[in-house]
């Protein structure tokens, strides 16, 4: 993988490609990740394979804005500079929402795989105020986390940078809070313009969407199919990674 950067009105955005020829894979994590979450892809595609740390997360800047639009054209510019034609999407929870919002605003995509995120989302990330600006060490990571009867998970700490003195997170608190407000809503218009093929992913345990809302989406496109992991909760890639990656391998198989 190679480190790479484009910049979109003022905005640096940072990628790993593999530059490999063939067919392109586009990986965009959810709220707190960053590229290096979906390295293990490697294993499931063998094409061209592109991670970008989306708006606010990880090595690329932080943003006076985090509109749903913001992520759509960040997509765009992306795919415009690499001179993609039709890539496969694949996106979990924020990079779910925004794959399939640019399909539906531009239609130059493959396939889509989305990871637990529906067309209707209600959710807050204002849990991420209390915890403290500054760590002096992981352990106490582990502790305000555990203290907010939550996990540090790979999403949070593969975001965690040193400074020689403290340990911080790449992003910026307030962006994650203002960036789930702005992708609160229900997009089932958006949903219904897609055409190409989709794999909807669903942890039977998770918090964050319901089967109800998957079977709606499900109905409202012949060209999609729902795979339910029933002991993952929102990450399913962490919870299941198995059969998460062999659903996938057979996904993009066509069978």
């Amino acid at each position: 993988m190679k480190r790479k950067t484009i910049c979109r009105d003022g905005v640096h955005l940072s990628f790993l490609d593999n530059e490999k020829h063939g067919p392109a894979l586009i990986c965009l994590h959810g709220h707190f990740g960053c590229a290096s979450f979906y390295t293990f892809m490697a294993k499931v595609f063998e094409g061209r394979i592109i991670l970008p740390d989306q708006r606010g997360h990880g090595l690329s800047d932080h943003a006076a804005s985090y509109e749903r639009s913001d992520y759509v054209e960040d997509l765009r510019c992306l795919i415009g500079e690499l001179g993609l034609s039709e890539p496969i999407l694949f996106g979990h929870s924020l990079g779910g929402a925004n794959a399939y919002q640019y399909a539906a605003t531009y239609g130059n995509v493959s396939m889509l795989i989305i990871e637990d995120i529906g067309t209707e989302i209600d959710g807050s990330n204002e849990f991420i105020l209390a915890l403290p600006e500054s760590f002096d060490s992981i352990w106490d990571v582990h502790e305000a986390f555990k203290a907010l009867d939550r996990t540090l998970t790979p999403a949070f700490s593969e975001s965690l940078t040193y400074d020689g003195v403290k340990w911080k997170f790449r992003f910026d608190y307030a962006d994650m809070v203002e960036s789930q407000r702005c992708l609160n809503g229900d997009y089932r218009d958006d949903w219904k313009k897609i055409g190409c093929p989709v794999l909807l992913m669903r942890g039977g345990k998770s918090p964050v969407t319901t089967i109800e809302n998957m079977r709606e989406m499900i109905a409202w496109n012949p060209n999609a199919s729902l795979a339910i992991f029933e002991n993952a909760g929102h990450a399913i890639h962490n919870d299941e990674r198995g059969v998460f990656c062999e659903s996938i391998r057979r996904f993009l198989a066509g069978s």
